[in-house]
């Protein structure tokens, strides 16, 4: 008698479950995006921006050599009444090859990944509007899958803090990363 384990559906998901843990194949895909902010309720500095850019991007694993940062139309100080910057980001992040290519330099897994005030140590409890036009303008570009979003900015106004964004994607898996990262990138973060 021979077993079918592809009609047992616990078994058809352990398979899956372990394959994704073993990693897929994957390259690393360069982006160059323009993100173009509109009415942010607080003035950011280029400084500002620089920062939390690049701790947002590292967090969702881009390496640290791939990201280049430039933002611009924003305040020389904290003060100002620029409030609709621009950022023109410049990084790479995994992206699987179609199934029966050969060839790719590197392994991936699919993860999931928060970012909420502290995750990354740049994102503050102000920087919600921030974080929601991040997600509209930059992650859906991406193609990210959004898997949770708790960005109802309006309470956080007065400095609550209380938001968050859950998002899956290829990130490299940590055993091949050393191999296959740009020269000067850090593994991203579990």
């Amino acid at each position: 008698m021979v077993s079918n384990t592809s009609a047992d559906p616990a078994v058809a998901r352990e398979v899956a479950r372990r394959s994704g843990a073993a990693g897929r194949p994957a390259f690393w895909r360069t982006y160059d995006i323009l993100v173009d902010f509109k009415n942010l309720p607080r003035t950011y500095t280029c400084d500002q921006l620089w920062y939390e850019f690049r701790g947002i991007l590292l967090r969702l694993g881009a390496p640290s050599a791939s990201i280049n940062v430039l933002p611009y139309d924003c305040s020389p100080t904290g003060r100002g009444y620029l409030r609709s910057p621009r950022v023109e980001a410049r990084f790479q992040f995994p992206s699987f090859v179609l199934p029966g290519v050969k060839g790719a330099p590197i392994t991936a897994v699919e993860r999931t990944i928060r970012l909420l005030p502290g995750k990354p140590k740049t994102l503050g409890v102000a920087d919600c509007q921030l974080l929601h036009q991040i997600e509209e303008k930059l992650l859906s570009t991406l193609g990210v899958k959004v898997d949770a979003s708790r960005l109802d900015c309006s309470a956080h106004e007065k400095g609550a803090g209380n938001f968050a964004l859950s998002v899956s994607l290829p990130v490299v898996k940590p055993t091949s990363f050393a191999a296959a990262a740009p020269p000067g990138a850090r593994a991203p973060p579990e």
